[in-house]
């Protein structure tokens, strides 16, 4: 497993913030993101790996179920997150057509009661259900649809009630704002459903109204979620809509969690804004931890995000993904948000 810590004291020693500590036990990676003023790396040879490591880093055996999902599909597991997230349980990556060595062995490790796999056979195909069906002792179950719109729609249909507080609308074409938003989802909890630029689908329109929520949250500025579309869902709650956006993908991230997260949160969580595969397993773990994810750039922090991570002086960070993603430049700098 590839995790590494920086403590606040090893700032001088910036120039070795590279090294890695390599295979530690369960007990030591669960407790490097949860112990005092630590800025914490999880990462691996591939996104498969990362969300492995990830799961290995944040949840025990036993688990009550597992979420799987395509490793190069995003749509389903933006939708499946907050599911993860609420119910305590890691979102790992896969295959199409198999299942990584590194999942499999984590999917061991975790003796999950259930599997579920988001996404349909193109994403994630039969033979993979069948090697899962050998990690479990339990059920294995695939939610799906025709298109992104009808998975995310059923995705919410098999997993909440009428009446939630809050429902979050996000782009389908555009992934990041959905990401940001996904632990927001989890903590609330509330589904995510992911809609067109211009228009509602006929299935997300059924689920909404079958949902009524008190409230609608969009995630995104309208150059993702036009005006039109913004104003149309206002039929769809007994509450009102709100948009939680800014000029880019970073200061949306930011804006979400400035909305969400009072200061003294004990975990944040930063990914990349540019690649999205650590972030996707990342989410479910800020929703069961109540942390917010915040997107920066590979080698920079942004000034929205800056001053979001200044205003929630942070107890830990945890930084998602590699150095390729996201430099120990800018793994350096986060140990200055500490508090």
């Amino acid at each position: 497993m590839t995790l590494m810590t920086t403590r606040r004291s090893a700032l001088a020693a910036a120039a070795v913030v590279g090294a890695l500590v390599a295979g530690p036990s369960l007990a030591s990676t669960a407790n490097a993101s949860q112990s005092a003023g630590t800025v914490t790396r999880i990462a691996g040879a591939d996104r498969y790996e990362a969300s492995a490591n990830i799961s290995k880093a944040n949840y025990a055996p036993g688990v009550a179920t597992a979420y799987v999902t395509s490793g190069l599909v995003f749509t389903d597991a933006l939708s499946g997150a907050p599911v993860a997230g609420r119910d305590g349980g890691p979102v790992l990556l896969t295959r199409p057509d198999y299942v990584p060595d590194s999942v499999i062995a984590e999917l061991t490790r975790l003796a999950p009661k259930n599997i579920v796999v988001l996404g349909g056979t193109n994403s994630v195909s039969g033979a993979v259900m069948n090697t899962l069906r050998t990690l479990t002792t339990g059920e294995v179950s695939r939610i799906a649809g025709q298109t992104r719109y009808s998975a995310s729609a059923n995705i919410s249909e098999l997993n909440f009630a009428p009446g939630p507080d809050v429902t979050f609308v996000a782009s389908g074409e555009v992934f990041p704002d959905a990401l940001s938003g996904a632990p927001v989802a989890g903590k609330t909890p509330g589904p995510v459903l992911l809609i067109e630029h211009d228009g509602v689908p006929g299935v997300v329109k059924k689920e909404l109204e079958r949902l009524q929520s008190k409230s609608i949250v969009v995630l995104g500025g309208e150059n993702t979620i036009d005006q039109d579309t913004y104003s149309f869902l206002t039929r769809y709650t007994t509450g009102g809509v709100s948009r939680w956006a800014g000029p880019d993908r970073f200061s949306t991230s930011a804006t979400i969690s400035s909305n969400a997260y009072a200061p003294g949160v004990n975990t944040v969580y930063v990914a990349s804004g540019r690649v999205f595969a650590d972030a996707l397993s990342g989410a479910p773990v800020a929703g069961k931890n109540k942390g917010p994810v915040l997107l920066v750039d590979t080698d920079a922090i942004p000034a929205s995000v800056d001053a979001e991570l200044k205003r929630l002086a942070p107890t830990n960070i945890v930084l998602l993904g590699g150095p390729a993603s996201v430099s120990t430049n800018v793994e350096a700098k986060l140990a200055t948000y500490l508090k």
